[in-house]
């Protein structure tokens, strides 16, 4: 006779796929994750996991960035280092296979995922977090979406949204290297270029630096993915790109590769501080370094009214289009304070803007920058 308690049985909240593709295409290391909310959105894909790095090294440049005036193009040829753009915001960054990249894609709607974007990262960081120290590094979440350990950053995060999915990319810094980072960038002179490696050797660590080795890859891989299960409620359960996916992701080659794509924040603009056109016009750029990363404005003002206005930079904002409604809402307004900052704070509201430590009042000051004194 049976006298012992019933076996429990845990249910999970959702199964997801997991993809463990290794070193691939470092074209396909940006691409995938944007195909596959792609798939979610139109019914094609499910939640997924991708455990990935580039077989060669890359630059990715952030969503909202203008290329020409972060990434040295000509150096970047010169040394065989593909350049894309991704879709998620941020700052421009090199990337190889001293990296482990893990790249989640599920629904907004699904249970797993917060609503708010500050609850979502630090849910999603836990099992990074966890896995850095499991190697014995002394890593926590740092807002709004960096891993630290002792003061410097070990791991860089974004998040955003496409369709009806959102993504985060992240990854595990084996190795970094520092030199070929500062090289990529472009920079108004050597000595600001120096300046920059200086501070990334004071900002940045990888677990090389933190534990003296490189610990088994596969090991960690497997460590990540348990920690995933664990702290999102969920099943992973191996699996593999369907033919529609092989497919969309081939077609999307000649976007991310395209002109249009890598310029997009661009469009030809002007590139001056302020500079009067004629008694009525005049275009102006400026840069604002805000709380949550570098904004850039150029704006072109008519009869004391913005005609025309570029907002790029490196920060993140959800949803990734809503900067084009931002800009579209500057049009025509009056190029005074008290008709500005209105207007931003009604655009956030309208289009249910999140932007993690990037304000209105940041917009504001520095599209007031761009316009000069008045």
């Amino acid at each position: 006779m049976f006298c012992g308690f019933p076996p429990v049985i845990t249910m999970t909240l959702e199964t997801w796929r997991l993809l463990d593709l290794g070193p691939i295409d470092p074209l396909e290391t940006q691409t995938i994750y944007d195909m596959i909310a792609q798939g979610i959105t139109e019914g094609e894909s499910e939640n997924t996991l991708v455990i990935c790095w580039p077989a060669k090294p890359l630059v990715s440049l952030g969503y909202f960035q203008e290329i020409d005036k972060d990434i040295d193009l000509e150096f970047c040829r010169k040394n065989d280092i593909f350049v894309t753009r991704r879709v998620i915001g941020g700052g421009g960054v090199y990337l190889d296979d001293g990296q482990m990249f893990y790249q989640l894609i599920g629904r907004i709607d699904s249970p797993t995922t917060p609503k708010g974007i500050d609850a979502y990262y630090r849910k999603f960081l836990q099992a990074p977090v966890q896995a850095y120290r499991n190697l014995g590094i002394d890593a926590e979440f740092k807002p709004v979406n960096d891993i630290q350990a002792g003061g410097k950053k070990v791991s860089g995060n974004g998040a955003g949204d496409v369709g009806d999915a959102r993504i985060l990319t992240g990854n595990l810094i084996f190795d970094f290297n520092f030199d070929m980072m500062v090289k990529v960038l472009r920079v108004p002179d050597e000595k600001f270029r120096d300046k920059i490696a200086k501070s990334l050797r004071e900002r940045m660590s990888t677990i090389l630096l933190e534990t003296g080795g490189i610990p088994d890859r596969d090991e960690v891989k497997k460590d990540l993915v348990r920690l995933y299960e664990e702290t999102l409620d969920i099943e992973l359960k191996l699996g593999h790109l369907s033919d529609w996916e092989k497919s969309r992701m081939a077609r999307m080659r000649g976007r991310y590769l395209s002109d249009e794509w890598l310029h997009w924040r661009r469009r030809g603009r002007l590139d001056a501080r302020t500079v009067r056109i004629s008694a009525t016009t005049q275009i102006g750029t400026a840069s604002y370094k805000a709380e949550g990363g570098l904004i850039r404005i150029t704006v072109e003002e008519v009869e004391d009214r913005i005609h025309e206005i570029v907002i790029s930079g490196d920060f993140f904002m959800l949803p990734s289009d809503a900067i084009s409604g931002l800009e579209k809402a500057l049009i025509g307004v009056k190029t005074t304070e008290e008709e500005i900052l209105p207007r931003i704070e009604k655009a956030y509201k309208d289009l249910k803007i999140e932007s993690p430590l990037i304000t209105p009042e940041d917009f504001n000051t520095a599209i007031r920058m761009a316009l000069g004194p008045k």
